[in-house]
């Protein structure tokens, strides 16, 4: 077949665009995934195989703002995620993965350059990842994939260094006749389109992708402004109920997606992926929203991974984990070279232990994350937060003058609610020794510290109508 040139901007069912979604989303649901099943084993070989047949194709869905606890999947009991736990029983679901910042460009890129914040520095609203950076898309599109991100928050648009590598890489143009969807944080009009504009792009390019091998990467925003359609079940009025209405919001644009893969034959030789970059707090330790702290409720994010084949049952992973082990597994899963300098590991190790083959289960390793107190603000000394969590331990530190530090017991305390600094000074030493090596080693792996970019006032006012606090 041959292999149109995507153009986001110019889609085929803009004309009927409900009616193609609900379609889709029916084709998934009635039909299934359309995969074979498969054992864990067959996770080992997807390499060999994408090695020898070049068949395997890659979506990346990522969810802003999705906290892992409002998926039903994940033990919440309002029926948000109908389509992502369905591919979450019939794959592999990492039950603690933690983010590595709150806010969305410290943590994504740790998460396309599995490096922790302290590494690659882009820490501030200024900051951009630099050239000399390695992000996965260079990897896939020197490997022959054809390389596509479709994205709707700011933070990473090509400006900020997040475009290497891709093909394609832009944000989809707002429909002129589009579903009512309500946004209910931020302006309404910071944001213009939705969710909706975003995947039928996805499906545009799913249409007419052709034989070549693709990698595909989708920034959801929905979530992130509490944005839903008045299709989507109501939970409440409070703004908790409304950001449960914008998952399942979202959630059905993922069914839509799935179906289209189902639709062109496409499930049986496609990884997909479903992430998050932070959650967002609702006042349980007295803020709302997120890039203001680091407590369980904006770090705490879902991982997801469905192979392209039916894991029955699917696999449940307890072992902590962080977000900078995504690419590394990724690009284990499909043959192709890690990232250079890589602060993550593969899971795939992890997984295959966990399913009860040969391999010993690798030992845990402390995990850490970062934000940087007023990253809006260039006028303001900034102050440096961390948290490095181990095992049932967790530590939170913040380098005012003088230092504050909290410790909590996850196990017996999984909200953080009880602060057990400075009864147990003694036991967050250890966690404080390695918070302090965790800095002291700090340094770019690519040689070469973040750049600092003038942004023009217009875009700044975008951002902060989003809700973000910035100033220069």
């Amino acid at each position: 077949m041959a292999t149109r040139g995507f153009d986001s901007y110019r889609l085929y069912f803009a004309g009927s665009a409900i009616l193609v979604l609900i379609a889709l989303v029916a084709q998934f649901e009635l039909r299934g995934p359309s995969r074979p099943v498969a054992g864990p084993e067959a996770l080992a070989e997807l390499a060999t195989r994408n090695r020898q047949q070049r068949d395997l194709n890659l979506v990346f869905l990522l969810v802003d703002t999705l906290r892992a606890d409002r998926l039903g999947v994940y033990g919440y009991e309002r029926p948000t995620s109908p389509h992502i736990d369905a591919l979450a029983r019939q794959g592999v679901l990492f039950e603690d993965v933690v983010s590595q910042s709150t806010w969305t460009k410290t943590s994504m890129a740790s998460l396309w350059t599995a490096t922790h914040p302290a590494n690659h520095g882009v820490l501030r609203f200024d900051h951009v990842l630099p050239d000399a950076a390695t992000l996965p898309a260079e990897i896939l599109s020197e490997a022959g994939y054809r390389t596509v991100g479709v994205w709707r928050n700011g933070w990473v648009e090509p400006k900020f260094g997040f475009a290497q590598g891709f093909d394609t890489y832009v944000r989809p143009a707002a429909g002129a006749e589009r579903m009512r969807v309500h946004r209910e944080s931020g302006n309404p009009n910071a944001l213009t389109g939705s969710d909706e504009d975003l995947t039928l792009a996805a499906l545009d390019f799913l249409e007419h992708s052709g034989d070549r091998r693709f990698f595909l990467y989708l920034h959801y925003m929905d979530v992130h402004q509490y944005a839903y359609s008045e299709s989507s079940p109501s939970f409440g009025t409070a703004y908790p109920d409304l950001y449960d209405r914008a998952i399942h919001w979202t959630d059905s644009l993922v069914g839509a997606l799935l179906g289209a893969l189902r639709k062109h034959d496409l499930m049986d030789r496609t990884l997909i992926v479903l992430a998050a970059d932070h959650g967002e707090a609702f006042r349980e330790h007295g803020v709302e929203g997120h890039g203001r702290d680091l407590y369980r409720e904006t770090t705490h994010v879902p991982l997801i991974l469905s192979p392209p084949f039916r894991l029955e049952p699917g696999l449940r992973i307890a072992q902590t984990v962080s977000n900078v082990d995504i690419w590394p597994t990724l690009l284990d899963l499909l043959g192709l070279p890690g990232l250079p300098g890589s602060d993550g590991r593969s899971l795939l190790p992890l997984v295959l232990a966990e399913a009860g083959g040969a391999t010993a289960q690798p030992a845990e390793r402390p995990v850490f994350a970062q934000l940087m107190l007023g990253w809006g603000n260039v006028r303001r000394e900034s102050v440096p937060l961390f948290s490095v969590t181990e095992g049932s331990r967790r530590l939170i530190a913040s380098q005012e003058d003088p230092p504050r530090f909290e410790l909590y017991d996850r196990a017996r305390d999984p909200q953080e609610q009880n602060d057990l600094y400075p009864e147990a000074a003694e036991e967050a030493a250890e966690l404080q020794r390695l918070l302090e090596a965790y800095q002291r080693d700090a340094n770019p792996p690519w040689g070469q510290a973040p750049l600092v970019v003038e942004i023009e006032e217009l875009r700044l006012n975008q951002l902060r109508a989003l809700g973000y606090s910035i100033e220069r």
